[in-house]
């Protein structure tokens, strides 16, 4: 009977999911202009430029201070008085060198301040890892302001980042999945008949709900919302179960892609742990000293990036090895001395917690991809002396 509860339920969530993609299809739903243009997961490029255009007041949006005083009054929790009218925004505001022990200097994403030197300060994380004392020196720096810890699921900075701060007194998080689409939403009543502002927030709020893996159609959310509530007990063992079940996915697929790399003499290990980051699969030889190939994500299951990384060791690359390897075409502008050559694996491939990486993780898609990209490195490093 339990069985049949959980047969029942998705047969019936198919069916309402297969409804609503043709509608999406006939209706344009899908079509996202960030999306498109490939920068989703860019902080910079897109949502702190974004984020501070609605935030200041001068800004081309025409709406003067209201988007800025809305987000005042949800976000702000010092209660200090902000004279938004005369507020500056600026965005990647470089206060100094970082100090050695990464108390002092910086860029700040995103900071706000009024005539009266009152700040607010937003350490906008959308899959970028925390930085040693990254917390510390920002409240250094403004030990008055209200200062926003702002990622994609609200969770709390790496203690390594805060110190000895005190969460909701010195710093507070939020959310994109519920804070910042609230904040949102309400800005986007407030152009209600401005057709361009309102539907620039509304490609806006719809690239975060695939971000957060919400439902862009809500009548669709709605839908599944009352069916999920008849069938709470099915929905929760589901639920339950996911994880376990993707994690059994993920051993077959890496069974599979190890024999593959083993046919072409290559060793194939992984680390994956989706409740952590910096993990990932590496590919060796025994006659490579000191790189690996490496696909690793940089945010617990997305950020996939695959290339060239430094073996875990205390032996520096050779430099002219290190010239070569980042010499190779189409190398990434953020190099370091782990990574000398990477790129961002494409969509869908990159980001783990889609159900698109999944579907290609099971129909042999992700293996084709990953094989091309470990060939590839392959030829383009024959000649050197990894």
């Amino acid at each position: 009977m339990e069985y049949k509860e959980h047969s029942t339920l998705l047969g019936q969530v198919s069916t309402l999911n297969n409804h609503y993609k043709k509608i999406n299809e006939l209706t344009g739903e899908n079509f996202n202009i960030f999306r498109i243009l490939k920068l989703e997961s860019s902080e910079v490029r897109l949502h702190s430029a974004f984020l501070a255009s609605l935030l200041n007041p001068h800004g081309s949006h025409g709406q003067k201070d209201a988007f800025l005083n809305l987000f005042v009054k949800a976000f702000c929790y010092k209660n200090n008085t902000i004279d938004t009218k005369s507020c500056i925004v600026e965005i990647e505001k470089h206060t100094g060198f970082i100090s050695p022990d990464g108390t002092e200097g910086g860029r700040i994403d995103i900071l706000i301040m009024d005539r009266f030197g009152n700040q607010i300060i937003v350490e906008n994380k959308i899959y970028a890892g925390d930085q040693l004392n990254q917390l510390v020196r920002y409240n250094k720096s403004s030990p008055n302001a209200d200062l926003v810890y702002l990622t994609l699921d609200g969770k709390a900075p790496h203690t390594k980042s805060f110190g000895n701060l005190k969460i909701d007194e010195h710093f507070k998080c939020y959310s994109y999945r519920s804070d910042i689409l609230t904040w949102l939403e309400n800005c986007r009543k407030e152009v209600a008949i401005f057709p361009i502002v309102r539907e620039s927030i509304t490609q806006y709020i719809n690239l975060i709900k695939y971000l957060t893996n919400q439902t862009v159609n809500q009548n669709m959310e709605n839908e599944l919302h009352h069916l999920l509530k008849l069938n709470l007990e099915p929905a929760f063992t589901i639920a339950d179960n996911l994880d376990q079940t993707l994690i059994k996915v993920y051993e077959d697929y890496f069974i599979a892609l190890k024999a593959t790399c083993n046919k072409i003499g290559l060793q194939c290990y992984s680390s994956v742990d989706f409740d952590k980051n910096y993990t990932g699969i590496w590919i060796s030889k025994d006659t490579w000293r000191y790189v690996n190939i490496g696909f690793q994500f940089h945010s617990y299951d997305k950020e996939l990036r695959y290339g060239i990384i430094k073996k875990n060791n205390k032996e520096p690359l050779p430099q002219d090895l290190l010239k070569s390897i980042s010499g190779i075409s189409n190398n990434s502008s953020k190099v370091d001395v782990w990574w000398p050559w990477y790129r961002k694996l494409e969509e869908p491939f990159n980001n783990w917690s889609k159900f698109q990486a999944w579907k290609a993780i099971t129909d042999g898609g992700m293996e084709k991809v990953m094989v091309e990209k470990i060939k590839e490195l392959l030829s383009q490093t024959k000649q050197m002396k990894l």
